[in-house]
């Protein structure tokens, strides 16, 4: 799994039958730090829950992040600064804490 550049889980909310069910559920696991090879992450339009993880801030390489349409909350942590190929981060549709809004050093990227 280490070479692995895409991992891709989105829109898991539909059972065979095409009835709406919940998803991949949980929290984001801490693991997924050790993918240094990922470029792109999309577990969007899911039912993950707690809060955005700091380990997301180790993948050097990502170059795109897609969680919306979650249930995901707290700030977007600064480490994410750290993934200077970021080109597209999506994470409407969640609970994330905009009193302190998007972090400098993400805004900063080119």
């Amino acid at each position: 799994m280490v070479s692995l550049t895409t991992l891709s889980l989105e829109s898991n909310y539909r059972d065979q039958n095409g009835y709406f069910t919940w998803g991949i559920n949980g929290e984001l696991p801490i693991e997924l730090g050790k993918l240094k090879n990922l470029q792109h992450l999309r577990i969007n339009d899911n039912y993950l829950t707690g809060t955005l993880i700091s380990e997301i801030g180790q993948l050097f390489l990502l170059e795109t992040l897609h969680l919306q349409n979650n249930f995901l909350q707290g700030p977007i942590p600064e480490v994410y600064s750290n993934c200077v190929m970021l080109k597209e981060v999506l994470l409407e549709d969640n609970s994330i804490d905009s009193q302190f809004g998007m972090p400098e050093g993400i805004c900063r990227l080119p």
